[in-house]
């Protein structure tokens, strides 16, 4: 079935709202003017007027009908989300920095401690252990990516080594895409 006029695919709007929150997360100094910025710039990217909520470190941007939302929570201190899948690999020691919701995806960003080599073959070992399919593999030397399939999700993690001792770890959670 076709999109409906103005109705763009999520894969098209997803950029937009990416680079929308990077906006939000590197924005300093005072947050609602900081707000009403990332807001107008949404509307202008997109064509589509937006509505910024915020309550402490979450945020929820809004589109209009609302079926278009992204939610993002960062800052320190933050909890892994409650209803996290336990068969998906974490380190044995990570700070979560930021928790986004967008479009039937979830995306966390961790900070640990290691080398990328390691957590990676630690993370490729742990999701078949755990009953995932690789889907993909790719290292570098300060970075590396790994994509897994279960159960109609899929999962794919980041790895970025930051500084001496930081490691970063991305990780993106969602469900497979249903073929037509």
């Amino acid at each position: 079935m076709p999109p409906e006029p103005g109705d763009r695919p999520m894969r098209h709007r997803l950029p937009l709202l990416l680079a929308a929150t990077a906006i939000i997360l590197l924005a300093a100094g005072c947050q609602k003017a900081a707000d009403a910025a990332t807001e107008a710039a949404i509307e202008r990217a997109s064509g589509q007027k937006v509505q910024l909520d915020r309550d402490g470190n979450r945020l929820r941007i809004s589109a209009g009908s609302g079926a278009d939302e992204v939610s993002v929570v960062t800052g320190e201190g933050i909890a892994l989300p409650a209803d996290f899948p336990d068969d998906l690999f974490l380190p044995a020691d990570y700070g979560v920095s930021s928790v986004m919701d967008v479009g039937g995806a979830r995306l966390l960003n961790l900070q640990s401690r290691g080398a990328v080599a390691t957590v990676f073959e630690d993370a490729r070992t742990a999701m078949q252990d755990k009953g995932w399919s690789q889907t993909m593999a790719m290292q570098q030397a300060d970075s590396a990516m790994l994509g897994f399939s279960r159960d109609g999700r899929e999962a794919a993690y980041t790895f970025t080594r930051h500084g001496d001792e930081q490691l970063m770890i991305g990780i993106q959670l969602r469900e497979q895409a249903q073929r037509q």
